[in-house]
């Protein structure tokens, strides 16, 4: 009876509740920008209720006359029930218990291939087996359209569009000429397609990349319904450019074959429905971008990213509607590598003007999450929005070896970028670890790494100026050891290969990839005990190992204090339920002894504690403490 009644109070609040943040966004690189010298593209899917699941689709072979199924867009947990994309998408292996949940329904069907490649998936494809590689960012378009067999004639969404993509192709190039052409030839529509206004999530823009060449793509609906627009443009191979859910492609020269494809319609579409007069030189973002009110939500991540690339570009925060005074790239200060890579996705603007760790909006402790607002309350407002947000599903980075394909990995964090921990996984392994190929969002479940990272992150943000430090330090340690361990199994893959052949080393990438998987969940699994430990009910322990451990109060800054009446004594009135106060236990001569959290941090005090604590972390408090132990899935700690 009570669990009915908390989830009728639940679902009315979620009901009540409007304006969740859902909007991706992807960074590439081209080759000779990144320490590889191959391209490397990310994505943070920011959705708040996403299924958050990394999947293994097999390569397959069909016969002749075999027909292909193009399901209905999907976004929450099971994406995708059926028979299509291996084992993990099959309904026996849905989690019982919730719902009693069919195949998910095929709006349409087309001509099989002989042969589909392996790829991970998320909510979108990622990766294949030939390292082509996608990113994406869902972006406004000023025309819609709806699928076949719900009131339109479109066929395909961007997710069914990316797998197809990496099931049949082995380049960048091929994988943007498939996708234009099929959506051109069936139709394409936006994943809020039944939205009031279709149009705010009708486009969307793809990074492409193959280990020579790095390319953005845009499609969107055309206006009759049942074809579309496309554009691509190739990212100049000592460049970065980034989508933050607006289109970025402006000038369009498609007689420039090398750096330009396009569907041949852009021009008419675009004239016969008002967008462009004929005369003015065409723009395609301006032409086909639906204008966004406060337009910062997108441009100023692009801006953040391009300016962590190349602190010296001189780029404005300030831009118009469709950002015209950006350029499409800029050229990075030096090549990058994955690192460098998660720490911009983790990025909340931090040490900039819009810093969201900062202000009152921030709270005492400087918390840079910033929650959806209800739709009452959140017209004629808003907030900075930084690349990194509490409620993403999972980012990642991938990484390309042109010599040894062998060597093609994704570093994959569930949950959000600042709180997680990123995982190498490589793409010629068969399996994902369940660690990060199970779980839903209607279950807390401590054996997924989405929610011990959730976890984590929801605690840490109450604390963040204190706790995130901690966090920040063991996950870098964990990620530059991880980093470290790569050279020695490729080395070791390579001679696999070399000696007993592919299936060996595919076997051995598979165990690699299990075990670095489950190393990673067992250091959060601990991350989060020694968190919750340390930083709780307003204090901060330390000292743990020692005879008498300290425990000293986070405090409040006083401009906080300031806001919220604390010093404010003008209608106080006195009562027996006043809080004590530092005050207090003075005027009354009561010196508390340890257990009361007397000890205040504040200033340097605070500034000095962190560093001790982080220090202590980083050198030794997991990897000391927890010498010999070992969870019951995987190691404590990376060695």
């Amino acid at each position: 009876m009570v669990h009915g009644i908390v989830f009728v109070i639940l679902a009315s609040a979620l009901h009540a509740v409007a304006g969740l943040p859902k909007a991706c966004a992807t960074i590439v690189v081209g080759a000779k920008a990144s320490t590889t010298l191959t391209p490397m593209t990310t994505h943070s899917n920011d959705c708040a209720d996403c299924d958050f699941r990394l999947v293994k689709v097999p390569a397959r072979q069909f016969p002749a006359g075999a027909m292909r199924d193009v399901p209905l867009f999907a976004h929450q947990y099971p994406r995708y029930v059926g028979s299509g994309r291996g084992p993990t998408y099959e309904r026996t292996a849905l989690h019982p218990g919730f719902f009693n949940w069919t195949n998910t329904p095929v709006i349409a069907q087309i001509p099989q291939v002989n042969r589909t490649f392996g790829y991970l998936d998320g909510v979108y494809g990622i990766i294949n087996e030939h390292q082509v590689a996608l990113g994406e960012s869902t972006c406004g378009a000023k025309l819609a359209a709806k699928p076949r067999t719900r009131g339109g004639s479109a066929v395909f969404d961007m997710t069914d569009l990316s797998r197809l993509a990496l099931e049949r192709t082995k380049t960048a190039r091929e994988a943007i000429r498939l996708m234009g052409a099929m959506a051109e030839a069936y139709g394409f529509y936006g994943m809020g397609w039944d939205a009031p206004d279709p149009r705010w999530s009708a486009g969307e823009a793809l990074t492409v990349t193959d280990p020579t060449e790095a390319w953005v793509l845009h499609v969107l609906p055309d206006d009759t319904g049942a074809s579309a627009v496309w554009v691509a443009q190739r990212v100049p191979d000592t460049h970065v450019a980034a989508v933050a859910n607006q289109f970025v492609i402006h000038a369009v020269n498609l007689t420039d074959i090398d750096n330009f494809m396009g569907s041949a319609n852009m021009l008419d579409v675009a004239k016969r429905n008002g967008f462009w007069d004929g005369h003015a030189p065409f723009d395609f973002t301006v032409a086909f971008a639906m204008p966004i009110t406060w337009h910062y939500v997108a441009t100023r991540r692009v801006w953040r990213v391009f300016t962590l690339a190349n602190p010296s570009v001189a780029l404005s925060p300030t831009t118009d509607t469709y950002a015209t005074t950006y350029p499409f790239s800029v050229e990075t200060d030096g090549p990058l590598d994955a690192l460098d890579l998660m720490r911009f996705q983790r990025d909340h603007f931090e040490n900039t003007e819009f810093d969201l760790t900062q202000g009152p909006a921030a709270g005492p402790h400087g918390n840079p999450d910033r929650y959806g607002i209800n739709a009452t309350e959140r017209h004629g407002g808003h907030f900075e929005r930084s690349i990194s947000t509490s409620v993403a599903t999972y980012s990642f980075v991938t990484v390309l070896d042109a010599l040894h394909p062998q060597n093609a990995l994704l570093w994959f964090g569930p949950y959000a970028p600042h709180a997680t921990t990123y995982v190498p996984i490589y793409v010629h392994a068969t399996a994902v670890p369940a660690v990060l190929s199970d779980g839903l969002l209607r279950r807390f479940d401590l054996t997924s790494s989405f929610w011990v990272n959730a976890l984590l992150g929801n605690h840490v943000a109450r604390w963040y100026s204190v706790a995130h430090p901690v966090v920040e330090a063991a996950r870098r340690a964990s990620e530059l050891k991880a980093r470290g361990a790569q050279h020695t199994i490729q080395a070791t893959a390579q001679g696999i290969l070399d000696t007993q052949g592919q299936a060996a080393a595919v076997d051995y990438l598979t165990g690699v990839t299990d075990t670095q998987a489950n190393q990673a969940h067992a250091t959060s699994v601990n991350l989060v005990t020694d968190i919750l430990t340390m930083f709780h009910d307003g204090c901060v322990v330390s000292d743990l190992a020692a005879q008498e451990f300290h425990v000293a109060v986070v405090s409040y800054p006083k401009w906080w204090l300031e806001s919220v009446g604390y010093y404010n004594t003008t209608n106080r009135t006195a009562t027996n339920d006043d809080d004590d106060t530092d005050d207090d236990f003075e005027s009354n001569e009561v010196e508390p002894k340890a257990s009361s959290c007397h000890a205040v941090v504040s200033g340097g005090i605070v500034g000095a504690f962190i560093f001790v604590v982080v220090l202590s972390l980083a050198l030794g408090f997991h990897l000391g403490r927890r010498t010999g132990q070992t969870p019951a899935r995987g190691y404590a700690f990376i060695q």
